[in-house]
Formats: C-alpha cells, structure tokens, sequence
C-alpha cells in the first residue's frame, strides 16, 4: 500500500458484492477524472468470504460496465487493522455501526450514500439474496454516489 497516498477502504458484510464494486467503481472514476492521490480498496466485516472472489453476479455486472472484479480476494476490516486506513466508507448504517464499534472515529468515517440526503442517509442494500436486478441497482447506486464521494474526499485533502 503507497503510504503517500490517501487509503481508503469500501466495506460491507462479507467484500463479496458491494464493497468490491464500490472499490472498481470510484477508482474508475478517480481516474477519469484524473485523481491518482488515492489507493482504493475494499473489506468485510465478517470473516467467512476471507480469500475468495467477488460473487460471480458482482463480477459479471463489473464486467458488464468494462470493469475488472477478477483479481479480487475478499478481506476483513477488523479494529486491529482499521488504523492502516485514512477513509472508511460503509455500504449500510449496520456496516457503519461495526466499524464504529471497532474504534474508527466518526470523522474517518462515510457513508456511500450520504451526499443523496445528510439527514436520512440511505444504504446501499446488499444484493447477496436478491436477483441480477439487485446487482444492476447497487451499480447504479454506486455509481450515483462516485463523483460526490470524490469531491468531498479531494475538498479534506
């Protein structure tokens, strides 16, 4: 990990699906835009995906979209690792409390969907048991939620 550049890690349950798709997703846009003072990466905080790849439904919809979920293996957020990152940005409120309970101080600490509305801040539901839609939709989300995500993280360098 480049220590000169800003960490920041996109977490969910099990960093199979969405956490993963956020990671590719903003670092896609990070570099269209030009922005290469961050080092993006993704993490559960469960530890029963640890190792294995992305689910075949978020890497198909990456792939879909020209994005690239092949080389992922799924790592865990735990407190004794959460210090290593300089942003944390969680998937749902139930992610955001884990991390929270981990010892992350609120102020390293976002929610994806937070730019949409600061007074409810919506998740990004996990698609895990839905169908393909729930892929496509969690997409889109993350996608929606990029460029504000970016513009405030380049607004606190």
């Amino acid at each position: 990990m480049d220590k000169n550049k800003t960490r920041v890690l996109f977490v969910c349950l099990g960093n199979i699906c969405r956490s993963p798709l956020a990671e590719v997703v903003v670092k896609s846009v990070a570099k269209q835009r030009g922005i290469d003072g961050y080092h993006f990466e993704s993490a559960g905080t469960g530890d029963w995906h640890i190792g294995k790849p992305s689910d075949p439904r978020s890497a198909a919809k990456a792939k879909e979209k020209g994005l690239d979920l092949s080389r992922h293996s799924a790592q865990q957020i735990t407190a004794s690792n959460c210090a290593n990152w300089d942003w944390l940005i969680a998937m749902d409120a139930e992610n955001r409390a884990n991390l929270l309970r981990m010892g992350v101080p609120e102020s390293r600490l976002l929610m994806m969907r937070q730019f949409e509305n600061a007074t409810n801040i919506p998740d990004v539901p996990d698609p895990y048991y839905g169908g393909a839609h729930g892929f496509e939709d969690a997409y889109q989300m993350l996608v929606a939620n990029a460029e504000a995500l970016l513009d405030h993280l380049e607004n606190q360098a």
